[in-house]
């Protein structure tokens, strides 16, 4: 009997341990946002802090909140990245859950975010590439996989951008653009030519980096919204 007794307590515990072993399914989100924002040369201090202050101000908005919330899981994942020229691009702020309660602090999160890079060139297909290695880290289960790059130019340093977002989009990743049209008055029609891409891609124009918190707060919009929104056209630009 007490031997009997012995070898079931061990198979309770060596099931125990297997059970341990095997990862837990990875949450799933409705959503998975790498945000990926320009930080080369043409983008002073100033313009920087308005792109990061933008995005605080967007998640921080009721209405933004709202559309977390009224998503099938009600929560997305966001990870942010500042890019300039091939060799430099970091990710600011890691994977992190948002829904809508939790919406302010990261807000907060971003708005206090330093900037990391300093100048260099336009490597929009660097910056797609190092965006799409990141959204392979993602440790949830997404529904949808979006990349939100933002900048104010053209690719000038590294490979074109075209296929490195044909790639994304064959491997299911939605690419879509914020372009900032103080610059170069056509970077939004390079964007939809070479940086978009994916179901429901789109480009949202900023007239400069002023209009950027209100760019951010619609291209959100456009993104975490599961009706027919991301059919709405971008406003023309002046």
């Amino acid at each position: 009997m007490a031997r009997a007794r012995a070898r079931l307590i061990a198979f309770a515990l060596a099931a125990a341990a297997s059970w341990a072993a095997v990862p837990a399914r990875a949450e799933t989100v409705d959503v998975a946002l790498v945000l990926a924002l320009d930080s080369s040369s043409s983008v002073d201090r100033d313009e920087y802090f308005l792109q990061s202050q933008g995005i605080a101000a967007a998640f921080a908005d009721a209405e933004v909140q709202a559309a977390i919330a009224a998503g099938p899981n009600k929560v997305i994942a966001v990870a942010v990245l500042e890019w300039s020229q091939p060799g430099r691009a970091r990710v600011d702020l890691g994977w992190q859950k948002v829904t809508a309660e939790t919406a302010p602090a990261f807000a907060e999160a971003i708005f206090n975010n330093p900037r990391y890079i300093e100048g260099g060139g336009t490597g929009v297909g660097t910056a797609l590439f190092r965006a799409g290695a990141l959204m392979d880290q993602v440790p949830f289960q997404p529904l949808r996989r979006v990349i939100d790059l933002s900048g104010d130019g053209k690719n000038s340093a590294g490979p074109p951008a075209a296929p490195v977002r044909d790639a994304l989009v064959a491997r299911g990743i939605t690419v879509n653009g914020l372009a900032v049209v103080n610059a170069e008055a056509d970077v939004d029609d390079y964007y939809r030519a070479e940086v978009i891409g994916g179901p429901g891609a789109f480009v949202e124009v900023a007239r400069d980096y002023e209009d950027f918190v209100n760019a951010i707060k619609r291209k959100l919009l456009r993104e975490l919204k599961t009706e027919a929104l991301v059919a709405t056209l971008t406003p023309a630009r002046p």
